[in-house]
């Protein structure tokens, strides 16, 4: 067979040398009166295949979204002084991008986004701002972007204990100068069981520039509050007191006290001052608060602290549901609170129980809102409730309490 094979392949270059060597001899000195031998056929023309759709920069038939740059710090900055950064947000996908909401994990954040929408291989931008005032030290945020991009929020910036698909994360760090220091940093907070007035709370403030502070109180917005200020270090450290100047009722009431200081720098100092009349179960958090946007069902855990004598032995909580079934509720055991609540919290935290709620995404949360209903072997407080809400009005009023008379 092989010898066969390469015999006709021999016999066929032989063949073509010859034809073609008539054919020169022909077209060179027979060329008006011979023709040339028929050629051999040529092969039918290749048609090319169809080109394929073009399927985008991704190839996966999903949006995908780009964060440019992935996160922000901003450095060392003197408190007041905003700052701002332009994030790109990118689709290197072959569908549309959609960022269905655009939030901010606080109110000194603000992002907004120049559209929505975003087309594969286009770009939107998100102005991003933070406003300083107020703050010290290390400080950080975040902006969440939540889109339809299919992928896990672990490839999406995302690192919280539960990340939901989706939803990127555009971490914001820095640290802000101060003239003055304050500790604790929340300002001044009173803290008590007892409703009776003369319940005290104190904040300390501490000069950070060379030149002498000389503090005098401005304006209070909390005049449920007495102030007196005590001088630490001449012109460097004061304890700013408050104490309770009347009965009060359970709940919180907060405000401000403004200062005049002396220092060229912040010659005015704010600290914010709050009142929390306990009572014998605090629950944490009070309230829940969802946006209206959201799809996915969420998983949430309220702690239940107790302020009660000997919490573990006395403390239970016996049952917790909400009239809406689609909301489910587990109450685990009575536990020893954390040092942390027994040693840094005025009154101590004596026992703690945890609670296990799974709740509808907030699109489908009810306007009136869900109330998550706990029975408990407390004789003062038998039943406390949680407060699940997409009103913020609501969801403020319950969790920081009114505003102080002025």
């Amino acid at each position: 067979m092989m010898s066969t094979r390469v015999s006709s392949a021999v016999h066929g270059v032989h063949w073509l040398s010859t034809a073609l060597a008539v054919t020169v001899l022909c077209l060179t000195g027979c060329e008006t009166k011979t023709q040339p031998p028929p050629s051999t056929p040529s092969p039918p023309p290749v048609t090319a295949a169809p080109a394929a759709k073009p399927v985008g920069l991704a190839g996966t038939g999903a949006p995908k979204i780009v964060l440019e740059p992935t996160s922000w710090d901003f450095g060392q900055v003197w408190q007041e002084e905003r700052q701002s950064l332009t994030l790109k947000v990118r689709n290197e996908g072959d569908a549309s991008l959609v960022l269905s909401d655009v939030r901010t994990t606080c109110g000194c954040t603000v992002a907004q986004p120049e559209r929505t929408t975003v087309p594969p291989g286009q770009m939107t931008t998100i102005n991003v701002q933070y406003d300083t005032v107020g703050k010290q030290g290390d400080v950080s945020s975040k902006e969440i972007l939540v889109s339809n991009d299919p992928r896990p929020g672990t490839e999406l910036y995302n690192d919280d204990p539960n990340p939901k698909r989706g939803e990127a994360h555009f971490k914001i760090k820095g640290f802000i100068k101060r003239a003055i220091l304050k500790e604790p940093l929340g300002g001044l907070a009173v803290r008590s069981l007892d409703t009776k007035p003369g319940q005290s709370g104190k904040v300390r403030l501490k000069n950070q520039m060379q030149e002498p502070m000389h503090l005098e109180l401005k304006t209070s917005t909390i005049h449920e509050l007495d102030v007196e200020i005590k001088e630490i270090t001449p012109g460097m450290e004061y304890d700013v007191i408050g104490r309770t100047n009347q009965e009060l009722k359970t709940g919180k009431v907060r405000g401000d006290l403004i200062f005049t200081t002396g220092l060229t720098k912040e010659p005015e100092f704010d600290v914010s001052a709050r009142i929390e009349i306990l009572a014998p179960i605090e629950l944490v958090p009070p309230v829940m608060y969802f946006l209206k946007t959201d799809r996915d069902p969420a998983q949430r855990v309220v702690s239940l602290q107790y302020y009660g004598p000997d919490g573990e032995q006395n403390f239970r909580v016996t049952s917790g549901e909400c009239k809406d079934p689609r909301v489910k509720v587990t109450v685990g055991p009575t536990q020893p609170p954390e040092e942390w609540m027994r040693t840094k919290l005025n009154p101590p935290v004596t026992a703690v129980v945890r609670s296990t709620v799974s709740l509808p995404p907030g699109a489908e949360i009810p306007p009136e809102g869900l109330i998550i209903e706990y029975t408990t072997t407390d004789p003062e407080c038998p039943k406390v409730e949680v407060l699940v809400t997409t009103d913020k009005d609501a969801f403020e009023a319950r969790m920081y309490g009114r505003w102080g008379t002025r």
